[in-house]
C-alpha cells in the first residue's frame, strides 16, 4: 500500500519536480498540494495523509506557524520541513512544536525520500548537526557555465513550464529540450527540477 503525501511548496517548478519524483517511487504518492500556508493548514486538516512535506517559506503563514496550529488543535499528521534556509535557524523551534524532520532543498534526492521513510516509519529525520554538510558545487556564479540556450531552458524550467512548452517557446524541438536540460543539470551538479530550483533559488535566479 503506497503512503499519501501531501505536499506544500509556493513554487510550481518545486512541486512539480517532488512529483515528478514521488511518481518514480513506487510506495508513495501525492495526493494533494498547496500553494501556501493557508490552503496546507486545511489540506492537512481535511485530506487522509501520512505525511505532509512542508515548505518554511510560505506565503499566508510559514510552515511553523502552520505546524503551531495543526498541532494546537490535535492534528497529529507527522510533518517533514522542507526549506532553503539552515536547518539551525528552525530546528530547535520546529521539533517544539511537532516536526520530525527537516531536509534541505539543497539535499539530493536520495536525502529527501530516506528522510520521508524515516518519518514515515516513526523516526525522526533531523540533521545531526547543522554545518557538517558542505555545499556543493564551485566558488562563485555557478550557472556562468551555461550556454544561453541552457539559460534559456533553466528559466523555462523555473517557471513551471513542461517541456514541450519551452520546446514551443524557443522554436525547438522537445528532444533538443530534453538535451539541453540534461546538460545543464549535469553542468550544475544537481539531478532533478526541485534541486535545480533549490540551487536557483540560493543564486537569487527566481
Amino acid at each position: 500500500m503506497k503512503s499519501r503525501l501531501i505536499i506544500a511548496d509556493d513554487h510550481e517548478v518545486v512541486r512539480q519536480g517532488l512529483r515528478d519524483l514521488l511518481a518514480r517511487t513506487p510506495d508513495l504518492e501525492v495526493v494533494a498540494e498547496a500553494r501556501d500556508g493557508p490552503e496546507a493548514e486545511r489540506l492537512a486538516r481535511e485530506r487522509s495523509a501520512d505525511l505532509l512535506l512542508l515548505d518554511l517559506a510560505l506565503p499566508g503563514a510559514n510552515g511553523v506557524r502552520v505546524l503551531e496550529h495543526l498541532r494546537a488543535d490535535g492534528i497529529r499528521i507527522p510533518v517533514l520541513l522542507f526549506s532553503m534556509y539552515p536547518a539551525s535557524q528552525y530546528v530547535d523551534h520546529a521539533r517544539k512544536v511537532g516536526a520530525q524532520g527537516f531536509v534541505g532543498k539543497s539535499d539530493s534526492s536520495e536525502a529527501l525520500l530516506h528522510g520521508i521513510r524515516e518519518v514515515l516509519a516513526g523516526r525522526e529525520a533531523f540533521p545531526a548537526r547543522e554545518g557538517a554538510r558542505v555545499e556543493p558545487g564551485p566558488d562563485g556564479n555557478p550557472f556562468a557555465g551555461l550556454s544561453r540556450r541552457e539559460s534559456e531552458v533553466m528559466r523555462g524550467l523555473l517557471l513551471g513550464h513542461s517541456l514541450q512548452r519551452i520546446a514551443e517557446d524557443l522554436g525547438v524541438g522537445a528532444k533538443s529540450v530534453t538535451t539541453y536540460r540534461r546538460r545543464l543539470l549535469d553542468k550544475l551538479g544537481v539531478r532533478s527540477n526541485v534541486e535545480l530550483a533549490a540551487l536557483a533559488a540560493r543564486h537569487g535566479q527566481f
